[in-house]
């Protein structure tokens, strides 16, 4: 293996499991034509693959209101690039109009309690809306996430997992409830 080999492999193993499973989902669909985006709870590790491989399609960057662990987290991102507009929703309690080719669930469903919903709920309303490709990415250590739950609504509703990732993290990473070592993700496609 040769020296710049190695620093890619070395950057691959300490990057977040989350964050290459995304990436390779995005550019797994960035051939096609591709005109605007959804990021569902949005952050700054997915703003910015987003942005980084998407750079001139629409972004909106959905977000609970009032929400500013999260609202912050993505200004910088947000005040340099006028292609993304941050929308204030409740995703369980309020409709997001719209069609998207790209949705992208990136470590939301297990947040879902913390504004006062279900895993199931928040997953229902994702699920439902318009959208070509939806991405989907959690931890399976998470206590709130059932990936046989994604599995079932799929079926459900009649969507096709077109790709599922599984990623174990090298060095895990501690939220409040639970310590996230593996990442799984799912890419699905509207029939």
């Amino acid at each position: 293996m040769n020296t710049s080999e190695y620093s890619r492999e070395l950057a691959v193993r300490t990057m977040k499991g989350h964050r290459i499973i995304l990436n390779d989902f995005l550019n797994l669909i960035k051939r096609e034509n591709i005109t605007s985006i959804l990021d569902a709870g949005s952050g700054r590790t997915s703003l910015s693959v987003i942005t980084s491989l998407f750079s001139d399609v629409p972004v909106d960057a959905v977000v609970y209101p009032g929400d500013l662990r999260k609202i912050n987290s993505i200004k910088e991102i947000t005040d340099h690039n006028q292609n993304i507009s941050v929308i204030e929703k409740d995703i369980c309690g309020d409709t997001i109009i719209g069609e998207y080719d790209i949705i992208i669930a990136h470590l939301l469903l297990g947040e879902a309690a913390k504004f006062g919903n279900t895993f199931e709920d928040l997953l229902e309303k994702i699920i439902a809306m318009k959208y070509k490709y939806l991405i989907i990415i959690d931890y399976l250590e998470d206590p709130a996430v059932k990936e046989s739950g994604i599995i079932k609504m799929c079926e459900k509703n009649n969507l096709a997992v077109v790709y599922r990732s599984y990623f174990t993290n090298q060095e895990p990473q501690v939220w409040e409830n639970f310590t996230g070592t593996h990442n799984f993700g799912y890419l699905i496609k509207r029939l």
